[in-house]
């Protein structure tokens, strides 16, 4: 007899708001129940990324445990975690997890999300720029990962280097539309034409709601231009210190800076002005690499034109939506270069007293 249940798993990936959707996964989380769907995180957890990890060490029984432990449980379940993506690039671990899932009597439906590429760039970027993991230029970043390599010098610190497969999304998801016994939903992320969880409900074939918020807490803006100037100030300050990132991270308390800078950007409204390092040559060079694969992977898993799907927002809004090309860098005035000033005073005199203890 073919499984009646189904094991939801959504993937990801990085950058396409998984935090925000986990979050209101689990403020809605009795609501779903109720509509036979359990979001069965661990204690304290809003995503399931130890089990995705443990998965993508090589240790199975992990997911078995998980399923045995909603053996009462008559409906469907859904899991997420950014990690679970990479798991989806190798055939023989979709297989193995189609296989544990129909152990205990699951059908498996993967739910990935997909975003533009430059738009993953321009996020990327912020993200680690605004993570204080160093400070090279935006243009340097993108050749570096169309190169497929790390950035490199002396700002590269602990950049994030994506994998090749990250940007191709019709090679990263060729083994999940292959895979026999499977299904696959992709949603588009398109956060100016609808809300994600929404689309996410409507895939699950659950009512539109009401449905409750995600915490405010929960939030993950970027810092926008001003915000990110002060953390390429920042950057270039820290390039100074003779520690390395990675022990100022450890042991020196640089992520208590990072969220000074974040709670800063959060007061001063700096968020609401949103960093674009697009320009026209950049930007045409990301489309041209990806364009054809776009199409050929659009055609198929949504049944029309990539450009249907993205429409690119015009003159007057362009401003408002990451990762389009528009005249949103980063700002270096004199207002942000006080603000950095002091930030990084602040925190070279906790480094100086720590280190004379």
């Amino acid at each position: 007899m073919p499984p009646q249940r189904t094991l939801h798993l959504h993937a990801g990936p990085h950058k396409t708001a998984s935090t925000y959707l986990q979050a209101r996964l689990q403020a809605n989380r009795r609501a779903l129940e109720r509509l036979g769907l359990r979001y069965p995180t661990p204690w304290r957890e809003h995503s399931h990324r130890h089990l995705a990890r443990a998965l993508r060490a090589g240790r199975r029984e992990a997911l078995d445990q998980l399923l045995r432990r909603q053996g009462r449980w008559s409906g469907d379940l859904l899991l997420s975690a950014e990690h679970f993506v990479p798991l989806l690039e190798r055939p023989e671990a979709i297989a193995q997890l189609r296989q544990a899932a129909a152990a205990h009597g699951y059908r498996l439906h993967v739910i990935s999300v997909v975003r533009p590429q430059e738009e993953l760039l321009n996020s990327f970027y912020a993200h680690a720029l605004g993570r204080l993991y160093g400070s090279p230029g935006f243009r340097a970043y993108v050749r570096a990962q169309l190169a497929g390599r790390r950035v490199s010098g002396a700002g590269r610190r602990r950049w994030i280097h994506m994998a090749p497969l990250a940007l191709d999304f019709e090679r990263r998801f060729a083994p999940l539309l292959a895979a026999d016994g499977v299904r696959g939903s992709f949603l588009p992320f398109r956060p100016r034409q609808g809300d994600l969880f929404e689309q996410l409900m409507a895939t699950l074939e659950l009512p539109a709601g009401p449905w409750r918020p995600a915490p405010p807490d929960q939030a993950n803006e970027q810092l926008g231009r001003r915000g990110l100037g002060v953390a390429l100030l920042l950057n270039q300050r820290l390039d100074g210190l003779p520690l390395r990132r990675n022990r100022l991270i450890a042991e020196h308390g640089l992520n208590r800076l990072v969220e000074r800078l974040r709670a800063r950007a959060r007061q001063r409204g700096w968020v609401q002005e949103r960093f674009s390092g697009w320009e026209a040559g950049l930007l045409e060079r990301v489309r041209q690499r990806y364009g054809a694969a776009n199409g050929r992977f659009a055609a198929r898993v949504w049944g029309q034109p990539w450009n249907a799907c993205f429409a690119a927002p015009g003159p007057a809004d362009a401003e408002a939506s990451p990762g389009v090309p528009a005249p949103a860098g980063l700002v270096l005035d004199g207002e942000v270069e006080r603000e950095a000033e002091q930030l990084f005073k602040g925190y070279r005199r906790r480094l100086l007293a720590a280190s004379s203890q």
